[in-house]
């Protein structure tokens, strides 16, 4: 009773730890069904969102709202697969799109280079040189863009509850090693931890309302959730004479909130600050 999430390089056997994990312990594996859910919630193709969130970020790039809410819209919708328990993600920064959730055994995966290179070759019909090009430079996005969004080095195991290497051990038992650890008191998914997912789930709901709505989607938010109770968070523009441009009141923001699935009650803490006009 678990929820297990796998980071790796590209081409380092995530997908096949997946699926025999998948059939050991009897969890679903999801990794595409996540994304093709979050880009239903938003009406988008699966592949804008997917180029949304794993392309890699220039030093120039600026962090768009459409990024915001793209990535906000995968987090709910992994959340929602999560609620029940029993999960396993090979997806897209599972780590960390789940942060600070209990019972989530957290794995990292490292492949010895030459398997991933023949993969490469087997699967993409490329020449040695070039397959290993392609693995420098999948890495290096997924670096980068690691860095950019979240502000962490993707590679620092410190992320993680559990690093296993498969130049040390085979794929079985790696499989074997995670099996056994989430059978342990730590990773089960009692009452208080359904209920943790529960309100996070609620939480991103929210999170995505707002992001979504042309009233909000150009503010952040904060969001926490208990039981049906949301409490809302942000910095907003202030109204005056050198204002370019008015935030929505709280009441807006409410009456939205008020409308999500689950929100029993709703509560709002907006910092305004003055937002001058351009001399």
């Amino acid at each position: 009773m678990a929820i297990i999430t796998i980071s790796r390089g590209s081409m380092s056997g995530g997908e096949a730890l997946a699926e025999c994990l998948a059939a050991h312990l009897g969890y679903p594996s999801l990794a595409r069904e996540v994304l093709v859910q979050a880009a239903k919630k938003l009406g988008v193709s699966e592949e804008t969102l997917r180029g949304k969130v794993t392309k890699s970020a220039r030093i120039w790039e600026k962090w768009t709202g459409d990024r915001r809410l793209y990535l906000i819209a995968l987090q709910a919708a992994l959340g929602e697969q999560c609620v029940s328990g029993n999960l396993v993600y090979h997806g897209n920064a599972g780590h960390l799109l789940l942060k600070g959730i209990p019972a989530v055994l957290r794995v990292r995966l490292i492949a010895p280079m030459p398997v991933r290179i023949r993969t490469v070759m087997e699967r993409k019909g490329l020449k040695y040189g070039d397959a290993q090009y392609y693995i420098k430079c999948a890495d290096k996005d997924r670096v980068e863009w690691t860095k950019f969004v979240y502000g962490v080095n993707w590679r620092d195991p410190a992320l993680y509850d559990m690093v296993l290497n498969l130049d040390h051990m085979t794929l079985e038992t790696a499989c074997l090693v995670i099996s056994a650890t989430v059978k342990l008191p730590d990773y089960q998914v009692t009452e208080g931890v359904r209920k943790a997912l529960a309100d996070f789930v609620l939480a991103c709901r929210v999170k995505l309302a707002l992001a979504m709505s042309a009233l909000t989607r150009n503010i952040e938010f904060e969001v926490r959730a208990d039981d049906g109770k949301v409490e809302i968070f942000g910095e907003i523009a202030a109204g005056g004479v050198l204002v370019r441009r008015a935030g929505p009141s709280e009441g807006d923001i409410l009456t939205m909130v008020r409308t999500v699935d689950g929100v029993k009650d709703a509560s709002i803490s907006l910092r305004r600050f003055p937002e001058y006009s351009e001399p």
